[in-house]
């Protein structure tokens, strides 16, 4: 056992460098941060354009007092917006302004709101200036109020303060929390954001894993294909077993697809929240954490499993020309949820969801997706992790004896049954 640790150890370590140390790695892996970085500087310089038309057009439009005043019987377009000041901070007299109906009290513009006086309430919370915070109330679709009152209290604080407190959060922007008024009153926090954001991070490790598949899945079958092809594998033999080579390979590679993908995930991290003020909102996005964990403890394992099967496919196979269409038969099965997307956004739980999150070479990408439109049971999520892990490592296991008789077997196509006679009497 410590030999076959060594073994692997000193396989890991000469693939490991090999990998990092190109400039196509680092190229890679910056190219993600850089890109945010571009989008921090440029969206304020953008935003910083627009708005300043859509302050012109608001002027115009706070201007035309007669005109709004007609519309209030309209469409639900045309109706008031409700505003609730609860800051003794600002100095904002919104009833100067024929859009807005201030109210004392929130109940009362609650009220409105559900009998269709107003279309949307905002209340301005009296933590305003520290944080930002503005309540946002509305029945059905939320209306252009928040666009409004940006620029009313964007405008109105640059113009009536010097204040760097005040002037810094007119710059800021306000933070919305957004919340559905049904009929009978309930009132309930708005939870469309928090499925978007889950499903496009299921979705993003989905996509990663198959690119990452594509990237090093493809680097590991080339370079099992080109040992066996030039004999250097025999060299490596004289150090380490075939299932340690297999493993150290398998390793390296997935831990240098690791920290490329943790230096993009930790750049999202860092940089996407300074996009709060130049985004509306961003700030106010939910992140579970728990659901991350799963979707990368699925990720790794989906790996293990896809890199085995491509590792075994390099071992059986007599050159990489041979070796790389066979690639496909990894990287459709992971693919086959994206297929069935329709049924995993509106029946997460129905049978072929669950069948696809419990066969080992579907699992990853399908439980990715159905933990981010639905509630998986513990038991079931357990049971598809423990299954993806064993395939993993009876994959490996096979990869190593297949990969040992190929070598014996060298410049000729391997049939079925040396590959039977293999997993039987190979070691």
């Amino acid at each position: 056992m410590p030999a076959a640790l060594d073994g692997t150890r000193i396989v890991f370590a000469h693939e490991f460098r090999k990998q990092i140390g190109g400039k196509g790695f680092l190229i890679a892996t910056l190219t993600i941060p850089v890109i945010l970085v571009v989008l921090w500087i440029a969206i304020p310089v953008i935003r910083g354009l627009v708005d300043g038309d859509d302050a012109a057009e608001s002027a115009a439009t706070i201007g035309s007092a007669d005109t709004a005043a007609t519309t209030t019987e309209g469409s639900a377009a045309d109706l008031p917006i409700g505003i609730v000041v609860q800051t003794t901070d600002l100095s904002v007299d919104f009833a100067q302004f024929p859009e807005f109906r201030v109210y004392t009290e929130t109940a009362a513009g609650l009220d409105e709101l559900q009998s269709g006086a107003i279309n949307e309430l905002f209340v301005i919370l009296p933590e305003y200036v520290a944080t930002g915070h503005v309540e946002h109330y509305f029945t059905d679709d939320a209306g252009e109020g928040r666009q409004q009152l940006r620029v009313i209290l964007r405008d109105t604080l640059l113009g009536q303060t010097q204040s760097p407190e005040l002037r810094q959060r007119a710059l800021a922007r306000p933070q919305f929390a957004r919340f559905t008024v049904a009929e009978d009153g309930e009132i309930a926090a708005e939870s469309g954001l928090a499925v978007a954001v889950s499903f496009l991070i299921g979705q993003g490790f989905a996509i990663a894993l198959i690119f990452t598949l594509i990237a090093y899945g493809t680097i590991l079958l080339q370079t099992v294909s080109e040992e066996k092809e030039n004999r250097m594998v025999e060299v490596l033999l004289t150090s380490a077993s075939p299932l340690a080579i297999m493993t150290g390979k398998v390793l390296a590679l997935g831990l240098a697809g690791l920290i490329q993908m943790s230096v993009w995930v930790a750049a999202v991290i860092v940089v996407v929240p300074r996009f709060a003020g130049v985004i509306p909102d961003i700030g106010t996005i939910p992140i579970d954490f728990g659901f991350l964990l799963l979707v990368l403890a699925f990720y790794l394992a989906g790996y293990a499993i896809a890199a085995a099967l491509m590792a075994g496919i390099g071992a059986a196979t007599t050159s990489v020309t041979e070796a790389g269409p066979l690639t496909a038969l990894v990287i459709i099965p992971l693919a086959v949820p994206f297929y069935a997307m329709p049924l995993f956004l509106s029946s997460a739980d129905h049978w072929l969801p669950r069948l696809l999150s419990l066969l080992p070479i579907t699992a990853a990408t399908s439980m990715m997706l159905r933990l981010a439109t639905s509630s998986v049971a513990p038991g079931e999520i357990a049971l598809s992790l423990l299954l993806m892990v064993v395939t993993a490592a009876l994959l490996l296991w096979l990869a190593s004896r297949i990969f040992r008789a190929g070598l014996l077997l060298y410049g000729q196509r391997m049939s079925l049954r040396a590959a039977w006679t293999a997993l039987r009497h190979g070691g």
